[in-house]
């Protein structure tokens, strides 16, 4: 009776797994072919999954869906113009002294920051362009010619692709319009394609994915915005050059879990360096960096993500490495839904072999060989 229980596990597990991984196969080969014209209906359908609960709320204020939905769009559409409008200028003029600056700032480097850095390690560096290309040419330093090669590669596949970008950036906002007027329906239409018998099973799995990809996605969204306001004001009452821009791409990178802490430093302290040299200023930005890193840690993500989403950093990391590697962009975007949908999955079947007669059996033998 117990082998034939074994069996059974053993036989219904295989034929899981064979089903699910063929559907696996199968999704992910649509995915890799459809990937160009997928984007711009993911990235609609993360703005529709977001704002959705939004949307809900005006609906039980008796606003019609219609006009909420239309009154959002046109409301975050105006944040972001206003946004880019009054940033973009600061930005623009910030990059144009950077590069009038520059000239000095690399004199400064080579007259005073370097020979005191070889003076505290004392290792002799190069200290001028000459000498670096003088030390490429006799082999003392090498250059990632593959990395580079790699690197100009996908910038010409981006050029080439920025015709269909700008036709996705005008499709996005009309498919998020159209999603979240059907969202409830397309979710209610999804549900009667489920078996009768499972639905429930199936609805708990749904509820509890939704519940960890929500609080991920939306938590981490105003964490990673809150950050990259704080990096800009803190390094621009320092004086770093290219504040407001270090914080926009550390708050954009602050996504990937440690990715935009790690960026903010370190431009930080390299413009710092290059605009100073050693002295306080570097410092000043070691320690906002640490008082940013104590206020993620400590009071945003606790209270705005809560204290357990579920989804552990590296799973996130590898999520989105993984998928930006196989689809791009979309893979970006489906990389932690994925992670979220593969964590509640094989913690069921993890679950179900726990509670199996071949899992009760093996403990009990290792009880007997103690």
């Amino acid at each position: 009776m117990g082998e034939d229980s074994d069996r059974e596990f053993v036989v219904r597990a295989a034929r899981i797994a064979v089903v699910g991984g063929l559907a696996l196969v199968v999704l992910l080969a649509l995915l890799w072919v459809l990937k160009g014209a997928l984007t711009p209906l993911a990235v609609a359908f993360v703005v529709a999954y977001l704002l959705d609960p939004i949307i809900d709320r005006f609906e039980a204020g008796r606003v019609p869906r219609s006009l909420a939905i239309f009154l959002l769009l046109g409301l975050t559409g105006a944040v972001v113009a206003g946004g880019v409008l009054i940033v973009v200028p600061r930005l623009q003029k910030e990059v144009v002294a950077l590069g009038e600056r520059m000239p000095g700032y690399l004199d400064h480097l080579s007259t005073v920051v370097i020979p005191d850095l070889e003076r505290r390690i004392g290792i002799d560096l190069p200290h001028t362009l000459d000498e670096v290309v003088a030390g490429l040419r006799a082999g003392e330093v090498s250059l990632p010619l593959d990395s580079t090669g790699t690197l100009l590669a996908g910038a010409l596949a981006s050029v080439t692709g920025t015709l269909s970008a700008l036709v996705g950036l005008f499709v996005i906002p009309i498919l998020a319009y159209y999603l979240l007027v059907e969202f409830d329906a397309l979710i209610a239409r999804l549900g009667r394609w489920v078996p009768p018998r499972h639905r429930d099973y199936v609805f708990e799995k749904a509820r509890t994915v939704d519940r960890l990809i929500s609080s991920f996605l939306r938590g981490q969204l105003l964490v990673a915005a809150t950050l990259g306001v704080l990096y800009a004001i803190g390094f621009g009452v320092i004086g770093i050059d290219l504040a407001i821009g270090v914080g926009l791409l550390a708050g954009a990178l602050a996504l990937v879990p440690y990715l935009g802490n790690v960026v903010a430093v370190a431009l930080a302290s390299a413009l710092c360096i290059l605009e100073f040299g050693i002295d306080w200023h570097l410092l000043a930005v070691l320690g906002w960096y640490a008082v940013c890193q104590n206020l993620e840690g400590f009071v945003l993500t606790p209270r705005i993500v809560g204290g357990s989403v579920g989804l552990h950093p590296a799973l996130v990391i590898v999520a989105l490495l993984i998928g930006g590697d196989l689809f791009g962009f979309l893979g970006l975007l489906i990389a932690v839904p994925a992670a979220a949908v593969a964590k509640v999955f094989v913690e069921e079947l993890l679950e179900l072999y726990r509670g199996s007669r071949l899992f009760a059996e093996e403990g009990a033998a290792d009880a007997r060989d103690e």
